[in-house]
Parts: structure tokens; sequence; C-alpha cells
């Protein structure tokens, strides 16, 4: 605080108590994987087609490979993958 400056005043007070906490995977929450095709055509469009949301990385990478066998040109694709996850004490407080 700068000298002369009138301290500030705060309206609400809490008393927290410091707590031990994890961080993790949310085992009631389920993952999604989504590969894209960034793939051009000939003339010079996007492909934009997707594996559509999986619930596991094997489904979606090998919707890649059936994409790829109908189009041989599109070889650049970009993956999603979406991991819920969530806090909590290691102890809950009492």
């Amino acid at each position: 605080m700068a000298l002369g400056t009138p301290p500030r005043t705060v309206g609400t007070r809490r008393l927290l108590r410091f707590l031990l906490w994890t961080f993790g995977p949310d085992p009631d929450r389920d993952e999604i994987h989504l590969v894209a095709c960034e793939g051009e055509d000939e003339d010079g469009t996007r492909c934009h087609a997707d594996s559509g949301e999986q619930p596991d990385s094997e489904t979606a990478e090998l919707w890649v490979f059936e994409h790829a066998a109908e189009h041989p040109e599109h070889r650049s694709y970009g993956r999603l993958s979406y991991h819920p996850m969530i806090t909590v004490p290691r102890e809950e407080p009492t």
C-alpha cells in the first residue's frame, strides 16, 4: 500500500480451511473422441467429414482408414479428445 493511501475495507470476510485436493478422471462421465478430415478435393474444397463422437479413440481412428479408402487423396486429419475431470478434497471437511 502506498504512503498516504487509506486502507480499503472489505464488506465480506470468510474463513477458509485449507484442504488437500486431488484431480483426476470423472468416473460418472464418458470420454468423447472425434477425428475430422482436413484434406482437400482437387478443386481445393476442404472435406470437413468426421467420425462423429465416439466413446473410444480406437473407433474414431478406424474411421480414418475407412475415409482414406474412399478418398485416398485426403491425408490430413485432426483429432479432438474430451476427457472429463473432477476435483475432490482428499478428506471431506468436518
